[in-house]
């Protein structure tokens, strides 16, 4: 038996290793070509405080509308300074620092699936060459290490669940919280997971456990009220401004602008756009996409999905953690005018979404062939959408240049 696993793993981390430069090398191709770097405001404000904390003037900006620098409170500290630390250490200026941090939190994700499922992990692994996550880590955003902190949060819900629940994963758990708080505001939603699971224990008649995680939740819940109050102490604000300035959409146009972007996050290859139709590829990817999902529906035929969940606490931990975000960030953003629902919103979701899926598929057992099959259609779908994600444009420009 163990001489028929080793090649297995062998194959496998090979797979893991090829993909991850395989991703690598598509975000830096992106970055190289793409006019702002992958830019935003957001981002900028985030370099700047990082560039700051590298003069050594705090965690303060610039205001040149007042002549003022005034406290960085609209987002967290949390991804400035983890730029401002790749930067101290690698020399880099603050943009190269992001993108290579971005590259390091990829890696990150990588060895974690890894240690989730080491057999399929290069399956497991492929999700990053979604559109939405090459989008998310070609640019300056902060949901690069949010979306590898919901990760590990899943994988410790799933040790938790499983009866692993020593001090140290307690304590991890916590630590992974401030980190999600640390990275976007909208983190203090993990929060709501050590209150489930302290239920859950209680239920199961772990009560010592449960104790120790309604401590975790109250511990997040002072941690945050006094990062909250700093932040208002310091700028008259608790996150930065008046989030409840701006009027919202109306109902139906909240609700229009929702199902377009769940529906994208369904879609792996390429997004709906309407001021971009018609758009001949995205129908392609799309009939692909819906045929590549029947063939798998047809080869596991013999196996139930919702059957299968039952035994998969690490795709159940996926997708309710998914569940709740997807329902923090829809509630605030009923009633404060911040970014669309677009992919950088609802990456959060359909990523663990995709990662708890792809984990049901891979589980399965390997002892009928169109079992094995349906695993490697998957993976050859994801390696379609990361070729097909490419700037393709400047690819053509480059060909038409080189044969005229």
């Amino acid at each position: 038996m163990t001489l028929l696993i080793r090649p297995s793993y062998r194959f496998a981390d090979t797979a893991l290793l090829l993909l991850y430069i395989a991703v690598c090398a598509v975000i830096l191709f992106r970055v190289n070509v793409e006019a702002t770097g992958y830019l935003t405001p957001d981002s900028e404000s985030y370099l700047e405080l990082a560039q700051n904390l590298k003069n050594g003037k705090g965690f303060y900006l610039y205001e040149a509308s007042t002549a003022e620098e005034t406290f960085f409170s609209v987002w967290p500290v949390g991804y400035p300074v983890l730029i401002y630390f790749v930067s101290a250490v690698t020399s880099l200026d603050v943009f190269w620092a992001s993108k290579v941090l971005n590259l390091l939190l990829v890696g990150l994700g990588f060895l974690l699936l890894r240690q989730i499922n080491r057999k399929y992990s290069y399956i497991l692994a492929s999700v990053y060459c979604s559109y939405t996550l090459l989008e998310v880590y070609s640019f300056t955003w902060s949901e690069a290490p949010f979306l590898l902190g919901l990760l590990y949060l899943c994988y410790l819900v799933n040790k938790v669940i499983l009866g692993d629940d020593t001090t140290k994963n307690i304590l991890l758990l916590f630590l992974t919280c401030v980190f999600l708080f640390l990275m976007r505001y909208i983190g203090a939603f993990s929060f709501s997971v050590p209150a489930l699971l302290a239920c859950f224990c209680y239920y199961k008649q772990r009560r010592r456990t449960a104790i120790k995680l309604l401590v975790v939740f109250f511990l997040l819940m002072a941690v945050t009220g006094l990062y909250l109050f700093m932040n208002y102490s310091l700028s008259g604000y608790a996150t930065g401004f008046d989030r409840l300035e701006a009027e919202t959409e109306s109902v139906r146009a909240f609700a229009g602008m929702m199902a377009e972007g769940l529906l994208n996050e369904l879609l792996i290859i390429r997004k709906f756009r309407m001021g971009n139709q018609p758009d001949y590829l995205l129908y392609l990817t799309i009939l692909l996409q819906l045929a590549v999902t029947a063939i798998i529906i047809a080869k596991l035929k013999r196996h139930y999905l919702l059957e299968q969940l039952k035994n998969d606490s690490f795709s159940l931990a996926c997708f309710i953690v998914a569940l709740l975000y997807l329902a923090a960030i829809v509630f605030l953003r009923s009633f404060s005018h911040f970014d669309d629902l677009d992919y950088r919103l609802l990456a959060p979701f359909s990523f663990l979404f995709w990662i708890g899926m792809l984990h049901l598929l891979v589980s399965l057992p390997d002892n009928i062939r169109s079992t094995v099959q349906a695993k490697n259609i998957a993976f050859v779908f994801f390696m379609i959408s990361l070729l097909l994600n490419l700037p393709k444009q400047y690819i053509l420009e480059k060909v038409v240049q080189l044969l005229s």
